[in-house]
């Protein structure tokens, strides 16, 4: 009985035996999980190598978006427009404008056609105007307002004013839900509130009139709604006319043009000159090469070649003082780049006469690998600019030798870049890798999972059963005890 109680008071790994389970199962592990652990570091720098070809298209991908503008032919066309008086004509330019000098007279200006209720008709906003109807019809005035001929491809555009309580302000936000190509705003001073209809555009052919159906019976008197007609061939002229529709009136080298808008777009190609004054002389815009765009395009590419060569550089790098590989040293992928990369600085081109060297045209290789730009050689090279623009964006699809310099970069970054390129492919192998080694690292924790749980259902017997020999011993111990102690009594 004695033996049996001692063995159910054990209830914990190693009370009674003396045996450290726990500690003993660990440390076991520990050496079977070292096949696990080796698993996780590789995964640990497949990841750290997937987050570097990250950064190495990241790199390429700028080099590539640096070229595209020296690729392209419209870059070297760019052009530059000064005005003797910017306050008076100024003008924008695109690739298309020729170089030359341009002389601009302003006459008149172009204007919106602007109409104005009658001083003290309305004593506030919220006066109430009366019921009808307004119809407004887009189009041209003849002198005096004698005749109007409608625009072409216009409409009536009808306004229903029916409540008795409609104010003046009801009646400005009802033309201006209409959209009939004309605005309201109301205007406030000590005589009252007067109403303002203006053209949305301006220009002759954006003139409007104003019609009237009152419901007073009456649509030509200052009563009610015709307070508001502009329509002086049929009689309706209660609004005064402020300002008058016109066109910009204006000659370059002479040559006479009229617009309906400030802004001239259409008349030289390549330019849009903005008229803001009448002028008392002629104003000169002078159009000229844009030669410091073609010089900004040159330094971004310098820059992303210099990124580009830079990762590569410390990627592969090997230190012999610590004796450390950087973590792309020996990749194959990543030294092909790289002596790919440096090649295309040395190579020739057949695309210019003049310039068969990027050193030609002042981009020069520098010791530490990077680029620099000779201003001094550029500048010259710059004087030569249809010979410079071949060297750069040539593109002879017969003889691939004879394509200028950033088209040769511009080919290559997509071949490194396209789905079916070296870095995608890279990319992909890595992920190939990291997702194996995840299935194998998911195995190896099942198997341990298993080692560690029979290895604590076998020490946990051997616990047990040491458990149950231990107090066996102890009271075999007792029993000695007791009877060697009755026989010496």
């Amino acid at each position: 009985m004695a033996l049996t109680s001692a063995t159910a008071t054990i209830s914990s790994a190693g009370i009674g035996s003396g045996l450290d389970v726990n500690s003993i199962v660990t440390q076991l592990m520990a050496v079977e999980k070292q096949p696990l652990t080796k698993l996780q570091t590789a995964g640990a720098t497949m990841q750290t190598q997937l987050s570097a070809f990250g950064q190495l298209k990241s790199a390429v991908s700028a080099l590539h978006d640096a070229a595209g503008p020296l690729f392209s032919a419209d870059s070297y066309r760019l052009t530059n427009a000064t005005s003797s008086d910017p306050t008076g004509v100024s003008a924008g330019t695109t690739a298309k404008a020729v170089p030359g000098t341009y002389s601009i007279a302003v006459s008149a200006l172009a204007a919106s056609q602007t109409l104005v209720s009658a001083s003290g008709q309305f004593s506030a906003s919220t006066a109430v105007v009366g019921t009808g109807s307004l119809t407004i019809r887009t189009g041209s005035w003849s002198a005096g307002q004698a005749a109007f001929t409608p625009k072409a491809a216009s409409s009536d555009i009808t306004i229903a004013i029916t409540a008795p309580t409609n104010t003046l302000a009801d009646v400005r936000d009802a033309i201006n839900a209409a959209n009939a190509g004309v605005s309201a705003a109301l205007v406030t001073d000590a005589t009252g509130t007067r109403i303002a209809l203006s053209s949305t555009t301006s220009g002759v052919e954006n003139g409007f009139k104003v019609s009237v159906a009152d419901d007073d019976g009456n649509n030509t008197d200052a009563a009610g709604l015709s307070a508001l007609a502009f329509d002086p061939p049929n009689g309706g002229g209660q609004l005064s006319l402020a300002q008058p529709a016109a066109n910009a009136e204006a000659t370059i080298n002479g040559i006479p043009v009229s617009a309906t808008s400030n802004s001239l777009g259409d008349v030289v190609d390549g330019m849009t000159f903005s008229l803001s004054k009448l002028t008392t002389t002629p104003v000169t815009v002078t159009v000229s090469r844009n030669t410091d765009a073609i010089k900004a395009n040159l330094d971004k590419f310098i820059a992303a070649y210099n990124q580009l060569n830079q990762f590569l550089s410390d990627a592969t790098k090997y230190d012999p003082a610590t004796k450390q590989a950087a973590l792309l040293q020996g990749d194959n992928t990543t030294t092909g780049i790289q002596n790919q990369l440096h090649s295309l600085v040395s190579q020739t081109s057949g695309a210019s006469t003049a310039f068969g060297t990027l050193s030609a045209i002042g981009v020069e290789l520098q010791k530490d690998g990077t680029l620099k730009l000779n201003d001094t050689k550029f500048s010259a090279a710059l004087k030569n600019l249809p010979e410079l623009t071949k060297a750069l964006s040539n593109v002879d699809k017969a003889i691939p030798g004879n394509n200028g310099f950033a088209k040769r970069f511009a080919v290559w970054t997509d071949n490194l870049l396209d789905s079916g390129g070296t870095l995608p492919g890279k990319t992909k192998a890595i992920q190939d890798r990291i997702a194996a080694n995840q299935k194998d690292q998911d195995r190896m924790n099942d198997r341990l999972a298993q080692i560690e749980q029979r290895m604590r259902a076998q020490y946990s017997a051997l616990d047990t059963a040491m458990a149950k020999a231990n107090a066996l011993s102890k009271y075999v111990t007792q029993q000695i005890t007791t009877w060697n102690k009755s026989k010496d009594d």
